[in-house]
């Protein structure tokens, strides 16, 4: 049954075009990021060798896990709290501002014992920096919360896109005069840095902040606590199913295969960027507006599975039959070791914007604890899979947990889901996947009367991305051209609605 086109209620209009049009600013912002990062990094890796990315993957591991601040969610406890007040932000601010602080100094407790147990300096040093970069990062997010909170998406935006380019400059500088992994540190440090000015926009874009003065109030940070604690395990959870297999991979086969490791798993990771800046911000806010309003709540979470399904599924098709030329067209051939890893994780990574999806959805309603248990699941099955599939088959068999891991999310997901709203979302995720694995078979079957491999090296790529997308889109329409063009016309004309005043 195709999505209802009914014209919204004047009631809806506002919030809708708000947030769509927010929605777009934070993917402009995110696309111009990402493709300024995947060019910076393009650069980087052909200079940098897998044992400086494989020190840094580590070293992030341990100033992550010791991040006190993402742990206790009290952004989204703020976030989710529906009042404003010199009261709420004074609390918020003050309990986070500390919670950030915390990071760095548990990182120094902690540095002696990673010397002990037997790691090398240079990963707890550069695991040091880190966490003081994270600390700078801590408080920039405060002022970040208070931003988006008012749906003021595309200041902060526009701020982030000039922020993030101007951080690779002392990364390119110090990559080529043999700085090594301390040129990818460099680059997160100087983007906390200029992101501390944040604050200067809250001030000037937000002064009525200020009207009211900042007050802590022991009960209210008690319920900011309680909501974001369960939140903070949601959080925790999804950095460990991140990054644990950074820590399984360069404990147990070393920084160099952790190296090629962590170019596969960015390439694997396009299909979710591509979603993640908009479902964990904008999608949030706007789920915890309409969490009264289950039909309209439904509406716009069938939407956005199907729009995660109708970019994400053809972007890994391309990717899984292209790795090879894009892992020696990009990187070079000395990373070439990184392509069949790349290929097992992209088939499984296309259902991760799902599972954030759910999770997203889940907060938003105010089930912390079901998008926490969600995440541990997966956590659990990484490291009970992730151990011996390591020691065994070293990145390749992480590669296997990180799959069964992300299998078993997805039901979980949409059971959890199913639970609190009556839409069929597994249906709107079901027939991209399904569309995707008829062209995927039609492709293998081409494959052996095609010779493609008699093609140079970039002509073979755009052929394979061509095929993935196009066939995608016309079996697409071919299967569903109703229920398809009434989505895109519903999508468009919330794009192009002019707001009531």
């Amino acid at each position: 049954m195709g999505l209802r086109t009914d014209e919204p209620s004047p009631s809806e209009v506002p919030l809708a075009y708000r947030a769509v049009r927010g929605g777009l600013w934070v993917a402009l912002s995110s696309y111009w990021t990402l493709a300024f990062g995947f060019v910076a990094n393009i650069v980087l890796t052909r200079i940098l060798s897998p044992d400086d990315f494989g020190v840094f993957a580590l070293a992030m591991f341990f100033a992550q896990l010791l991040r006190l601040q993402t742990k206790l969610g009290l952004g989204y406890a703020f976030g989710q709290y529906r009042e404003t007040t010199g009261e709420s932000v004074g609390t918020y601010a003050a309990m986070d501002a500390v919670a950030a602080l915390c990071g760095p100094v548990l990182m120094g407790l902690t540095a002696p014992i990673l010397l002990r147990l037997g790691y090398d300096r240079l990963v707890v040093w550069a695991a040091l920096v880190l966490a003081l970069a994270a600390f700078m990062e801590g408080l920039s997010s405060i002022a970040g919360t208070l931003l988006e909170k008012g749906l003021h998406f595309g200041i902060v935006s526009l701020y982030q896109g000039i922020a993030f380019p101007l951080s690779y400059i002392p990364a390119f500088w110090l990559a080529t005069h043999g700085g090594g992994v301390w040129s990818l540190v460099a680059q997160t440090t100087t983007y906390s840095f200029f992101w501390l000015g944040v604050w200067w926009v809250v001030r000037r874009r937000v002064p009525r902040l200020w009207d009211e003065p900042w007050r802590f109030r022991p009960d209210l940070a008690r319920h900011f606590l309680r909501f974001g604690a369960t939140t903070g395990l949601w959080l925790m959870a999804g950095m460990l199913f991140s990054q644990l297999d950074n820590f399984l991979i360069g404990t147990f086969a070393g920084v160099t295969a952790l190296g090629y490791y962590d170019r596969a798993y960015r390439m694997a990771q396009w299909p979710g960027l591509l979603f993640n800046a908009v479902l964990l911000h904008p999608a949030f806010y706007t789920y915890a507006r309409l969490q009264d309003d289950r039909p309209r709540l439904e509406k716009t979470a069938t939407m956005v599975t199907w729009a995660i399904g109708m970019v994400a599924v053809p972007l890994a098709i391309a990717v899984f039959i292209a790795a090879p030329e894009i892992i020696a067209l990009l990187y070079g051939e000395r990373w070439l070791p990184s392509a069949l890893l790349l290929q097992i994780l992209i088939a499984f990574f296309v259902v991760r914007p799902h599972l954030e999806n759910a999770g997203v959805l889940l907060n938003a309603m105010g089930k912390p604890a079901r998008a926490a248990t969600l995440l541990w699941a997966q956590v659990g099955v990484l490291g009970l899979a992730g151990l011996p599939l390591t020691l065994r088959w070293g990145a390749l068999g992480t590669c296997g947990a990180v799959g069964l891991a992300l299998l078993l999310g997805m039901v979980l997901a949409y059971r959890y889901v199913r639970r609190e709203l009556t839409v069929n979302l597994s249906a709107a995720f079901g027939f991209p996947v399904l569309v995707g694995a008829a062209v995927l078979l039609v492709y293998v079957a081409v494959l052996r009367v095609v010779p493609l491999e008699n093609l140079g090296l970039l002509l073979r790529l755009l052929v394979k991305a061509a095929w993935a997308f196009l066939a995608f889109y016309a079996l697409t329409f071919a299967l569903r051209p109703r229920e398809t063009g009434e989505r895109v016309r519903y999508v468009w004309g919330l794009m192009h609605r002019t707001p009531n005043p």
